[in-house]
This record gives structure tokens, sequence and C-alpha cells, in this order.
């Protein structure tokens, strides 16, 4: 393989970004696993984000196959051997890119099924795994069939027809951010209702909005696609830079919101997200929590003390109306005691503490 100065170091960029999500991408998914696993709370979204980490994975390994073979250079300086294993490989690394994007929305969108009881939230969150799960299949098949022979992909002088690849792949963004979008935002309204305080709700406000970068991420990949139709797509790898930072970020961020109870633990040591003129009734709660019943809208008076919340589904039940909407054969049993404390100025005052059993997780 013949080089010149001219790009000798190009796309060290992308090279270095490979090799440093190889590292981090794993490192939160484990982080992940982790907290699920101490808390027995290992769900359908965690085997969805796994998956996504193994086809990121597979992503940044692709690339660093490719800059073996001359990946990042000029095509005119590479062996017709090299140059045909660079556009495999680039073949197969749309194909894997496709398939976890999917992924990651997949896997944030069950995570909401977790932790949303609300109809409206519910029937949203299906929608868009529906719509998501059908539009990766299909540009997953696209993929493979963007030429016809399969084979003209990387045998460019073979006789055949490929459609228009940067259309296809502006298509792809502009669904890819929408849904971004959607699923940023949809978490909001929940979190703003939230009897939390305000250090909570900011870390959590924090925690979802991390997405955000993913959605940024995706929006510069579409920039970068007006080099995607060049004709020496050996060199110009713009747009497969910020492919592996979306698809590595998005993974990072489908990690942070499981952490949640981490964090807590660590902020809590610190006194960070506990209020004592926090202005939310908080019920006494065991270590077994469930849901108030469903159905009942009485709220539970203020209580001297409250057992911090380790699990994202936990999170739904403080919000300002505690009748929710939930599913059947959520509840088993919810029970109610009075206790009489002094009040501030010694007079007795009578508290009721409700005490909720386990239920049959939903989404896990």
């Amino acid at each position: 393989m013949a080089a010149d100065a001219s790009d000798l170091h190009h796309g060290n960029y992308e090279r270095i970004a490979c090799i440093i999500f190889i590292v981090l991408a794993p490192f939160f998914l484990f982080t992940r696993f982790w907290s699920r696993i101490l808390s027995k709370q290992v769900g359908s979204d965690d085997w969805a984000a796994l998956a996504a980490c193994v086809f990121a994975l597979s992503c940044s390994i692709q690339t660093l196959v490719s800059f073996h073979y001359g990946w990042g250079h000029h095509k005119v300086n590479l062996d017709a051997k090299d140059l045909r294993i660079d556009l495999i490989l680039h073949w197969t690394f749309q194909i894997t890119y496709k398939i976890t994007v999917g992924l990651n929305k997949t896997s944030m969108l069950l995570l909401y099924l977790r932790i949303m009881p609300q109809r409206m939230y519910r029937i949203t969150c299906w929608t868009l795994l529906t719509l998501i799960a059908l539009f990766a299949f299909a540009t997953t098949i696209a993929s493979v069939f963007q030429c016809v022979p399969v084979e003209k992909a990387w045998i460019k002088s073979k006789k055949g027809y490929c459609y228009n690849l940067t259309d296809a792949w502006y298509a792809n963004a502009g669904f890819s951010i929408t849904t971004d979008f959607i699923i940023l935002f949809l978490p909001i309204h929940m979190v703003y209702n939230l009897q939390r305080a305000k250090q909570e709700k900011l870390l959590l406000y924090a925690i979802f909005g991390v997405g955000a970068f993913v959605t940024f991420t995706s929006i510069m990949r579409m920039f970068a696609l007006k080099t995607a139709d060049s004709t020496d797509p050996t060199y110009d790898v713009k747009s497969g830079y910020w492919s592996i930072i979306e698809i590595n970020v998005g993974v990072i961020c489908i990690c942070l919101p499981p952490l949640r109870a981490l964090i807590f633990r660590q902020f809590s040591s610190h006194n960070l997200g506990v209020s004592s003129k926090e202005p939310y009734a908080r019920p006494y709660l065991s270590s077994e929590i469930s849901a108030p019943k469903s159905g009942d809208s009485s709220k539970p008076r203020r209580g001297r003390r409250s057992m911090r919340l380790d699990s994202e589904e936990e999170l739904v039940y403080f919000t300002h109306d505690n009748s929710l909407p939930l599913q059947d054969n959520v509840i088993t049993k919810t029970t109610e005691f009075k206790v009489t404390e002094s009040g501030s100025r010694g007079e007795e005052v009578e508290r009721v503490h409700v005490v909720l059993k386990p239920w049959q997780r939903q989404g896990g």
C-alpha cells in the first residue's frame, strides 16, 4: 500500500475516538448491571442496553480494523485488495450502526415503561417502540441490499444497481433526530411532578438531560453527511467519526438513569438531595416498597422520617396525585397505622404511616 504525506495521519481522530469508547462504553454498561444486580432489578431494558453496547463495540472494532487496511487514506493510495476490505467493512458498519441506534432508543423506552405507569406515557412509549423497531428493521434490510447484486457495494466495477445512499442517510438522520427529541422530553413532565427535594429533581433532570448530547451528535452527523457521496470514501471519514460518537454516547446515556440510586447514595453522604425544608409530604416507607393503591386519592400526611428509594419504579409514586392508573396485578397489599409523636412544641401529633408491600415489577 502506497502512502503520501497528504493523508498519512488523516482520520486519526476517528481512530482515537474508537479506542476511547471501547473502554468507556463497557465500563458504563458494567456499572449499570452492577447497580441493577445489587438491587435485583435486572430487566428487559438492561438486556437491550447490553445488545446496544455489543453492536457499538462491533462498529468501533470494524473501524479500527479498516484503519489497518488504509481507511483514512486516499483511495488512489490503496491497492485493490485493501480497498475491497475497507468497502466491505464500510458496508457492515452501516448495518451494525442502524441496529445500534435502534437498540439505544429501545433500551431507553423500555426503561420509561418501567417508571411510567400513566396510560398516556405508556401508549406513547409503545407507539415509539413499534415505529423504531419497524424503522430499524427496514433500514437494516435496506443497508444489506443497498446494491443489487449485494457485492456491488464493495466491487464498484460489477454490473448492477445501487440506490442513492446519501438520500437514505439523510432520511434516517431526520427520523433519528425527531425520535431523539421525543424520547428526551418524555420524562420532563414526570420529573416535574415528583414530590422530591429540588436538588434531587435537578439531578434527575441532569441524568435524563444528558440524552440531549446524543441528539447533538445526531445533528452533527447529519451535517457531516454532505461528504458521504464523496468519490474518495476512504478519505472523507467525517460522517463515520460522528457515527462512532453518536452510538457510543448513546450507550453511555442509556446507562446513566439506572445509576441514579448509586449517585443518590453518594450524594446523601454529603446531605445533597435531602432538604429539611422539603415542601411535599412523604409517607414513611418500609424497605420493601410499592405504589399507593390505585384509585386512592388520599394523600399521606407529613412524616418525620423518610427512607430513600432505590429503584426507578419507585420514582413515579411521589407525584402530586397519588391516584395513579396502575396496571392490574401490580399492587399486592397496603396497610396503614397511626403513631403518636411529640410535636415541635411538645404537643402530641398523630401521624399516618403507610407500609407498602412488595409488588410485581412491570417490564422487568
